[in-house]
Parts: C-alpha cells; structure tokens; sequence
C-alpha cells in the first residue's frame, strides 16, 4: 500500500524539480484555506437559499482566492486581483442565465470588497517591510529644509564671502 503512495511522492518531487516549481508553505497554504473553506460553506450553507451571511461569505472567498491566487502563481498583484474579480463577475453573470439562480449586484460588490480588500493588505503589507528594511527612518522637517535649500541654485554674489 506505501509503495504506490511513495511512487506517486516520488514522481511529484521530479516533477517539482524538472519544472523549478515552489510548492513551499507559503504558496500551498492559502489554496488549502480556500478549498478547506469552499468545502465548509458549500455544506453549511445551501446554495440555491438565501442566507444572512450571504455577502459575507462572498468577501471571505473572493479575498481568500486572490490570496491564493497572488501566492501559488507568483503573478503580479494586479494580475491576480484582475484575475479573482474578473472570475467573481463572470460567476455572478453565469447565475443570471441558470435556472433557480439570480444575479445580484450586491454580491458582486461583495466580491470586489473581498479582492480590494486583500490588495490593500498585500500592500500596507509590502510598505512595512520595506520601511523595516529600509531602517525605518524618516527624514525630519528641519533636513527637509535644509535639503530644499541645498537644491536651490546660488544667487549671484556680490563679490563679498559672508562669514561662516
């Protein structure tokens, strides 16, 4: 029984090496949320009935496919956001056309609060670390001023040096 189990183990690690594929925890750990919650909400809540956390759970989704998204594929932040709405859309779309389904603007607002929101976090995120690596410091008023003078070119002199 561990033998194929170890086959397939096996043919997945040449095939993450063959294809330089990163499958850290960093990168699987969102996708597994988001299949972890879809399978949660689609048991707990029905699909065809209206719930009070129906908005809710449209945010919660769409914010944790654009995770999953961002992270697993290593595509641009705005290609990912681009990508999750543009499913959150479609999906909204498709249900004015199926029976017992209906279309609703409100959950597409929902689905686009959920990815705006994700990109605001990915962002306020990267601005952190960046102010982190860059030592934090921030330049006072008083250097501000001293940099703004500096950078302006020198009036003409008179022929007389002032006093240092």
């Amino acid at each position: 029984m561990l033998q194929p189990v170890a086959r397939l183990a096996e043919l997945v690690r040449a095939l993450v090496q063959r294809h330089y594929l990163d499958l850290s925890a960093a990168r699987v750990w969102p996708l597994c949320v988001l299949v972890a919650y879809g399978i949660v909400a689609g048991f707990i809540y029905n699909p065809g009935m209206d719930h009070p956390f129906d908005k809710l759970q449209h945010l919660v989704f769409f914010g944790l496919l654009t995770l999953s998204i961002h992270a697993f594929f290593c595509c641009r932040l705005r290609i990912s956001a681009g990508i999750a709405a543009a499913l959150g859309l479609t999906a909204e779309l498709v249900q004015a056309l199926v029976p017992n389904r209906e279309f609703s603007l409100g959950d597409i607002a929902a689905n686009m609060l959920g990815v705006t929101l994700v990109v605001a976090a990915i962002m306020l995120l990267r601005l952190e670390v960046r102010a982190a690596l860059s030592g934090g410091a921030s330049v006072p008023e008083e250097d501000e001023a001293t940099d703004a003078a500096q950078a302006q070119p020198a009036a003409p002199s008179s022929g007389r040096s002032r006093p240092s």
